[in-house]
């Protein structure tokens, strides 16, 4: 078989491509398979593209190096999407308790059931309620080595925003003894920032 008719069928397999006239119970049990399809082995910190296609971190990386921002299996523009549960993000120009125009940005994540995405499949997790400040002008912080970095506040709300929808500010973490619960990600918030 020829790579181009092997990239083809791998194309199908994963939903993309159909005139290969693949059997549609191929393309549901290549689904159900976690594996990258770059690697072809089990997904190892498994990054979910806005197209759906799933990949490991590390060979996703390599292909951003190699093609650019896109999704190396139907070349849609790159965009990861993290697992946080369905929730809202507000947020309101107010000035914080020193008299500063800040913005306060609330968050509500309800109590739901975990899917796949997340540490434990069907169980229930406990949301989360809570609220992180942001100046309204600069905001500066030390970057772990790499310098400091300012930004306007507005910047970093929309920076934040964008982060929301791509669900990657929070996460269903598996806790021991008590019920599981969603945690903020590695994204600086409230007292950090």
């Amino acid at each position: 078989m020829s790579k181009i008719s092997k990239a083809g069928r791998a194309l199908v397999i994963y939903g993309c491509f159909t005139e290969t006239g693949e059997p549609s119970e191929v393309r549901a049990i290549a689904a159900e398979v976690e594996t990258c399809p770059l690697c072809m082995k089990p997904l190892q910190k498994k990054q979910r593209l806005i197209c759906t296609h799933a990949f490991c971190a590390a060979c996703l990386e390599i292909s951003v190096r190699r093609l650019g921002l896109q999704c190396p299996v139907c070349l849609k523009a790159l965009r990861v999407v993290g697992d946080q549960p369905e929730g809202q993000m507000t947020e309101k120009h107010l000035k914080d308790c020193f008299g500063k125009e800040s913005f306060c940005i609330m968050y509500n994540i309800p109590s739901g059931i975990q899917t796949e995405a997340h540490p434990n499949p069907g169980k229930p997790f406990t949301g989360i309620q809570t609220e992180a400040w942001i100046p309204d002008k600069e905001v500066t912080w030390n970057n772990y080595g790499s310098g400091t970095v300012c930004l306007d506040g507005q910047e970093v709300l929309k920076l934040l925003q964008r982060a929301f929808e791509q669900k990657l500010i929070f996460t269903v973490a598996a806790t021991d003894g008590a019920a599981d619960r969603v945690v903020f990600t590695d994204i600086p918030h409230a007292g950090n920032l």
